[in-house]
């Protein structure tokens, strides 16, 4: 069913003069728009600088987040970054390193281990790596690690991400700036694992601390692939509660104004912000 907001661009694909690419279009006007769960905080949501107080309060009280698909250039963006992950996550399947869930392609059921090939429900080989969920229920925080590696020594984390000229805009446009724009000369400058990259992991790392204790990694792992040329860059940093404390702080602070049923300030802007726009009555 086409939500009423894209109704027009879906029609527009309509008069589109093309064999294949409108009816694509078309199909991804058409599909649900994703399901990620809005009764939790997400880590990748919470380290943005506006990550709004009163909208993720609106949403954890059972607000409904309004949504439009993306078109088919975004979506392209957003699959070729999936593409990504899953090559490397079965590099690392295939060594017999990669420990979590692993979801079956034939079945549907989860089985949990180091690297299985088996669906222990259905006994098929095609399972496909479901990630590591990290949960701290009090603060209703939730996330997936892009994996959890063991045997290489100690165990560590990973986090995959693709680099391009939109992610170095978002995430550090000094220093495509300082680079003139040329995005392979910024590539070559990327030294340290990007500061919104960095947030994200070192939740990461303290949710794993919370839910496995002395038994989670200390360690996370950054693996960077440049979309353009699909060169790589690694880097390796140690957990640092200090750099997120107000990160969980802040998560803490929502969840005591959920529990109060009080809806908190806009914290971006007193008037309030562009999340703030979206709350309905």
């Amino acid at each position: 069913m086409v939500v009423k907001n894209d109704l027009q661009k879906y029609l527009d694909t309509k008069k589109a003069d093309t064999r294949l690419i409108g009816p694509i279009e078309r199909h991804l006007l058409k599909k649900s728009p994703g399901d990620r769960s809005t009764t939790v905080l997400h880590p990748s949501e919470m380290i943005k600088a506006d990550f709004c107080h009163r909208y993720s309060y609106y949403l954890l009280t059972g607000g409904v987040k309004k949504q439009a698909n993306p078109n088919l250039r975004l979506q392209n963006i957003f699959d070729e970054g999936h593409f990504i992950h899953a090559k490397w996550q079965n590099r690392i399947y295939e060594m017999g390193n990669m420990w979590g869930d692993f979801k079956c392609q034939n079945c549907g059921g989860i089985t949990a281990g180091l690297s299985p090939q088996i669906c222990e429900h259905c006994k098929c080989a095609t399972l496909i790596y479901d990630e590591v969920a990290l949960i701290d229920n009090d603060l209703r925080i939730a996330g997936h690690t892009d994996g959890w590696v063991k045997g290489l020594g100690d165990d560590f984390l990973i986090e995959i991400k693709s680099i391009g000229e939109g992610t170095l805009r978002f995430e550090a446009p000094d220093l495509l700036r300082d680079a003139d724009h040329d995005l392979k000369k910024a590539w070559r400058n990327i030294r340290r694992p990007l500061r919104g990259h960095l947030l994200q992991g070192q939740m990461y790392l303290e949710l794993a601390r919370r839910m496995y204790g002395e038994d989670a990694p200390k360690e996370i792992v950054f693996l960077y692939e440049l979309k353009m040329d699909q060169d790589y860059k690694e880097f390796t940093v140690k957990a640092d509660y200090d750099m997120v404390e107000r990160i969980f702080y802040k998560a803490q602070q929502i969840n005591d104004a959920v529990d109060a049923g009080v809806m908190p300030k806009c914290n971006i802007d007193s008037s309030g912000c562009k999340q703030c726009d979206l709350i309905g009555d």
